[in-house]
């Protein structure tokens, strides 16, 4: 019988627990553990939701209602979208850092490298001026209007150096239970012990685990739902915990408030019809335009480090992700971070699409890319030499392909378009069966349902964002705070 087994990659890590208490105080973990935890702050929630949905474990689900707003936008036709390569986008959002991470020791992203395509009739042509490549193989070219699907590679490989991809490896790191990275002392350890009411280390006991990448996604997954995922893994394999063992301080609502009051008067408002039942109060579902859910979508293509840090002050809903968030902040330069540009990558990742909704509520930009395309030189066509048209035709121009903007009219999806909205982001393109449907399914009669029209801003979006991380109730968020106006 023909050998099965593989030499995966494992990464060991030492966790020590009390085992009276049942559990886990800290992780000894190396530079490649703190790489892959670190990584998570430069991939967007559309690749979170991917990587995580991978898993089989469904006794809890990670990132609330994100997992239906990624399905939705699969379930969506392409007709109501501007263009094919505006939902390719959306389903493929990009990160930065790709090749950075992937010289991760494991590879919990299966994410593919980007495929780059260009007009072949326009680079034969030697167009060197307003050029484009697309990432999608369906794109249609600006200038001749053929198809953009010649593929052609481009390396962007990146070269770590030494020791770890964002941290060095000149020592090991301390991890809490809830996901607190801080280089190793005795020091701190002791501290840490003190803050938990340890004074007896015989209650101690070390564990050594070896994680492979399936493993380690399955304790991201955790991390993403719960606040003590070592705990978890440990001591509760079938009953998840919510309770977390050390809290490091979250951004305060004042930083956040002045954050609003800054950014608020140069954003638009979205309007939003929101039915609810009478009897109940309870919200039902919502319609609206494709404004609203453009903006749900572009949820998707956020890194979680500019969700944590740039729009939640580090202080979203998921305590484990704000405690990597602020590990990154406090940890030093040169020592342990191997460079400000790592830090500055971590905490302030690029958004890596370009081309986004012009409905979006937040305040972030994408980053510009070009593609370097070499391409034959066409003044050799007119010497009359040939030994010089010979000389001239080995010699290759460069051109400076921009990335196609593949929106109709700054828009992903087509304008006049009606949307039907679930409380969990379930969104489908809306029609009258559908909310007749909704209305049986939850024995809810016609004369006990009233509307409310609700404007949505930076604030309320933010409230939309938060809740979407960890609540199925998401737009009953944005209700609850208009109430209470």
């Amino acid at each position: 019988m023909a050998d099965t087994t593989t030499n995966e990659a494992k990464i060991s890590i030492k966790v020590f627990v009390d085992k009276v208490k049942k559990r886990v105080v800290y992780v000894e973990a190396d530079h490649s553990f703190v790489d892959i935890l670190f990584s998570l702050m430069t991939l967007p929630l559309g690749t979170i939701v991917k990587m995580l949905g991978k898993h089989a474990d469904t006794k809890f689900e990670a990132l609330g209602s994100l997992n239906n707003l990624y399905q939705s936008l699969k379930d969506i036709p392409e007709s109501y979208f501007a263009t094919e390569e505006c939902k390719f986008m959306l389903l493929n959002p990009r990160s930065l850092s790709y090749d950075h991470c992937k010289n991760l020791k494991l590879k919990i992203d299966s994410t593919k490298p980007v495929k780059y395509f260009i007009c072949e009739s326009c680079r034969s042509k030697g167009y060197r001026t307003s050029c484009y490549y697309s990432i999608c193989n369906k794109a249609i070219c600006k200038i001749c209007g053929g198809l953009m699907n010649t593929p052609h590679s481009f390396d962007s490989s990146i070269c770590v150096g030494d020791g770890g991809v964002f941290v060095s490896d000149i020592g090991n790191f301390i991890v809490t239970d809830d996901f607190y990275v801080m280089p190793y002392s005795v020091a701190g350890i002791f501290r840490l012990l003190t803050d938990l009411g340890i004074n007896d280390t015989s209650h101690l006991e070390e564990i050594k685990l070896d994680l492979d990448s399936e493993q380690m996604v399955f304790l991201l997954k955790i991390a993403l739902s719960l606040d003590s995922p070592f705990t978890r893994l440990i001591f509760h394999k079938n009953n998840p915990i919510r309770t977390g063992l050390v809290v490091h301080g979250h951004g305060s609502t004042s930083d956040q408030s002045a954050f609003i009051k800054k950014e608020k008067s140069t954003c638009s408002k979205i309007v939003l019809e929101v039915s609810l039942q009478k009897l109940t109060g309870k919200l039902l579902f919502a319609e609206a335009k494709e404004d609203f859910a453009e903006f749900l979508f572009g949820f998707l293509s956020i890194p979680l480090g500019t969700v944590v840090g740039t729009l939640m002050n580090g202080a979203s809903s998921i305590s484990c992700m704000d405690n990597i968030f602020k590990s990154i902040s406090n940890m030093s330069v040169g020592r342990h971070l191997k460079s400000q540009d790592i830090k500055d990558m971590l905490l302030e990742p690029h958004f890596g699409q370009e081309y986004s909704s012009k409905n979006k509520l937040f305040p972030i930009k994408g980053t510009r890319t070009s593609l370097e395309v070499s391409m034959p030189n066409t003044s050799a066509a007119n010497q009359k030499s040939q030994v010089l048209k010979d000389m001239l035709l080995k010699k290759r121009c460069t051109a400076y392909y921009q990335l196609k903007d593949p929106r109709l009219n700054k828009q992903l999806l087509l304008q006049s378009s009606m949307f039907f909205v679930t409380n969990d982001l379930v969104i489908s393109p809306s029609s009258s069966q559908l909310a007749m449907n909704t209305l049986n399914k939850l024995k809810v009669k016609l004369d006990d349902i009233e509307k409310y029209e609700i404007s949505i801003g930076l604030e309320e979006g933010l409230r939309l964002l938060k809740a979407a991380l960890r609540s199925r109730s998401t737009l009953t968020s944005i209700l609850e705070h208009h109430l209470k106006k």
